[in-house]
C-alpha cells in the first residue's frame, strides 16, 4: 500500500513531494562545483645587498654588467597554496619603484635568461631583475625576467594542496654615459605573490628591496690646448704639400686619472682603457689637413697634426691611449706637433682653425 511522504518546513505547514522535488534541484545547484583556491603564508621583506658604491667607467659598453648578480634565499615554501578543481600558482612582478623600461636587455642573466633592464633614478645605471620560481605542483622553473604586470607559473584545474616558492636576482646594468655622480636609494625593486583564478594575491605579497648604491662615474680632466703655430712667409711653401719649417710642439694632457681596482665579472671599480680621438671643427681640406676657420682667412693652406715620433696623426680615428693604467690612475701626457700643409694656391691672412678632442673611458 503506497503512502505520500509529507514534510514539513520551519514554517510548520505540509508540504508535499512537489517540494521536496524543488528542495532537491536546489541543493543539486553546487553538485560538481570548484571552490576558489585559498593561500596562506606570512608577508615578508627580503634586502638583496647591493655592493654601498660602484666605480663606472663613463663610457663602458651599454649592457654590460656594473655589478656581480646578488641573489636572494632560495625558497619552496613562502605560501601554501590549497585548490578543489581550480587555479593556483606564483607569480612575480617589477615595482613599485624603477618600472621605466631603459630599451636595453641583459642576454646573459641567471641561467642564460634574456631580461629587461629598468632605469634607475641615475642617468646611464639600469637594474636587472630575474628569477626562478617554485610551483609545488610543477617544480622550479627556469630563470626568466619580470614585466610590470603580474606574471609566473599557474596551473589550472588543481585539487590538494601546494607549496609556492622562488629565488630573486638583481644586478646593476650600464645603459647609458654615466656623467653624474648619485645615489640609488634603497628601494622595493619586486614583488612575489600567490596566484589563484581571482588574480595575484597581492595582500599576501613578499618585498624585494635593494640596498642603497653610490654610483660615481670615472674619467679625466682634460684642459683645453692653444697651439701658436707662428708667423710665415708665401716662400715657406714652395709646393703643395710643402710643411711650414717650424713645427708647432704642445701636449695634449689627461689629468687626475682615478685610480681603481677591477671588479670581477663587471666593468665597474677601474678604467680598464683609453681612447681619443681628434676632430677637425671645419671639416678636412686633404687627407688628415684640418681646414682653417674664421673670416678672413689665408687661402691654399690647412694644418696637419704629427705624433712625438713625427708621423702623421690620423685625424677622426680612434686612438689608444699607450702606457695607461687603471690601477695607478695619475696624469697622463700625450706630446704632439702642428704644421701648416699646402693644398693649393696660397694668400696671406690669418690661419687658425680648431679641433675637439674626444675621449672615450671604458
Amino acid at each position: 500500500m503506497s503512502k505520500r511522504v509529507i514534510f514539513r518546513n520551519a514554517d510548520g505547514k505540509r508540504h508535499t513531494g512537489m517540494r521536496f522535488l524543488l528542495l532537491a534541484f536546489l541543493l543539486c545547484l553546487s553538485c560538481g562545483r570548484s571552490f576558489a583556491s585559498t593561500c596562506s603564508g606570512t608577508v615578508q621583506t627580503f634586502t638583496l645587498t647591493l655592493p654601498s658604491s660602484i666605480s663606472v667607467p663613463r663610457d663602458a659598453p651599454v649592457g654590460s654588467l656594473l655589478t656581480n648578480w646578488v641573489y636572494s634565499t632560495s625558497s619552496t615554501n613562502l605560501w601554501s597554496c590549497s585548490a578543489n578543481n581550480d587555479a593556483a600558482g606564483v607569480s612575480g612582478k617589477v615595482g613599485p619603484s624603477f618600472t621605466v623600461s631603459s630599451g636595453v636587455t641583459y642576454g646573459s642573466g641567471p641561467g642564460g635568461a634574456s631580461v629587461n633592464v629598468y632605469q634607475t633614478n641615475i642617468p646611464g645605471v639600469g637594474i636587472a631583475l630575474a628569477g626562478s620560481l617554485y610551483h609545488g605542483y610543477a617544480g622550479w622553473t627556469s630563470w626568466n625576467g619580470f614585466n610590470t604586470s603580474w606574471g609566473g607559473p599557474v596551473f589550472s584545474p588543481l585539487s590538494g594542496t601546494f607549496p609556492m616558492g622562488g629565488q630573486i636576482a638583481v644586478a646593476l646594468v650600464k645603459t647609458g654615459a654615466v656623467t653624474a655622480s648619485g645615489t640609488i636609494a634603497s628601494s622595493t625593486v619586486l614583488q612575489l605573490a600567490p596566484y589563484t583564478s581571482s588574480g595575484a594575491q597581492s595582500g599576501q605579497a613578499d618585498s624585494y628591496v635593494i640596498t642603497a648604491v653610490n654610483v660615481v662615474p670615472m674619467s679625466c680632466t682634460t684642459p683645453d690646448v692653444n697651439v701658436p703655430m707662428g708667423t710665415f712667409t708665401l716662400s715657406d711653401f714652395p709646393a703643395v704639400g710643402s710643411l711650414s719649417p717650424r713645427p708647432a710642439a704642445f701636449n695634449i694632457q689627461l689629468l687626475n686619472c682615478p685610480a681603481g681596482v677591477a671588479v670581477s665579472g663587471t666593468q665597474s671599480g677601474t678604467i680598464h682603457s683609453v681612447m681619443y680621438r681628434i676632430d677637425p671643427t671645419n671639416g678636412l681640406a686633404a687627407t688628415n689637413v684640418a681646414k682653417l676657420s674664421g673670416s678672413p682667412t689665408a687661402a691654399g693652406v690647412g694644418i696637419q697634426l704629427f705624433t712625438s715620433t713625427g708621423s702623421v696623426f690620423p685625424l677622426a680615428s680612434l686612438q689608444t691611449l699607450s702606457g695607461f693604467s687603471g690601477t695607478a690612475g695619475g696624469n697622463y701626457t700625450i706630446p704632439m706637433t702642428a704644421r701648416y700643409y699646402r693644398t693649393g694656391t696660397v694668400s696671406a691672412g690669418p690661419a687658425n682653425t680648431t679641433m675637439t678632442l674626444t675621449v672615450s673611458y671604458q
